[in-house]
């Protein structure tokens, strides 16, 4: 062999070496949003006549909640893939893991944390990668900036798939309005065997609008329960002073 077809084949190996990868661009689907559910609420008070039962959005932080399935970490682990010249080792995080996007062949799971890098490598930003009907992880993938909404990824394989477990984790909606109610239930005694109510709705202002003011008066049963407009309440006790009753549904 002479010594210029040797230098080509070592030439040969050296090129092909700087130029493998185990990373891929990764097409993260279609974003899965969160969930919304409604609770249902059991709230016991007693308020005065004249004072205000219910207030419309008062109880949508604890009536209404997103619900996100999660993959559930037990314990941090360590991984590490090559890219050209490059090995990227990255401390993959425990605990919850949201659903972000879905496609054809799984579900991609985000971190809160980042993937903290190791030896020289940055951090990375992402999450895991879950196959169809697999209860482990089989791929990682990332980022190098934060970015919401992303939908691809570097993605590569991890070095042992990782276990875990299918869950849901939930929060709650909040109402930016909820300071200003749109409207109210006020209490205003029993009379003729009928309790009575009045019903008030608001501006965005928080102005009264004397067109939306309603007296309503029903039947007075204890321990009967009521609807009036989306709120749904059972009344154990009401009389000229005081009425007590317990939220089923709130007031939207």
């Amino acid at each position: 062999m002479t010594k210029a077809y040797f230098i080509l084949i070592l030439t040969s190996f050296v090129v092909a070496g700087c130029g493998t990868t185990q990373v891929k661009r990764g097409n993260l689907g279609k974003v899965i949003e969160p969930q919304e559910s409604r609770l249902i609420l059991s709230t016991k008070n007693i308020v005065s006549v004249g004072d205000v039962m219910l207030r419309a959005g008062e109880y949508s932080k604890e009536g209404i909640k997103l619900e996100t399935e999660t993959f559930n970490l037990k314990d941090s682990q360590t991984t590490s893939v090559k890219h050209k010249q490059h090995t990227f080792i990255f401390s993959i995080p425990s605990g919850e893991y949201l659903l972000y996007s879905q496609n054809n062949e799984g579900s991609y799971y985000a971190s809160e944390q980042p993937f903290s890098g190791l030896k020289g490598t940055k951090d990375g930003y992402g999450g895991l990668f879950v196959p169809n009907g697999s209860p482990s992880a089989t791929e990682f993938y990332w980022n190098w900036n934060k970015a919401p909404n992303v939908l691809f990824a570097h993605q590569a394989m991890l070095l042992t798939p990782i276990n875990g477990s299918i869950g849901k984790t939930s929060s709650a909606l909040k109402n930016k309005n909820a300071s200003i109610p749109s409207a109210t239930l006020t209490y205003a005694g029993v009379a003729s065997a009928q309790v009575r109510f009045v019903y008030k709705e608001f501006t965005a202002d928080g102005y009264a609008r004397p067109a939306f003011t309603q007296e309503v008066s029903l039947d007075y049963k204890p321990g009967g329960t009521y609807a009036y407009k989306s709120a749904l309440f059972k009344v154990y006790k009401a009389d000229s002073t005081s009425i007590n009753f317990e939220i089923i549904n709130p007031l939207y």
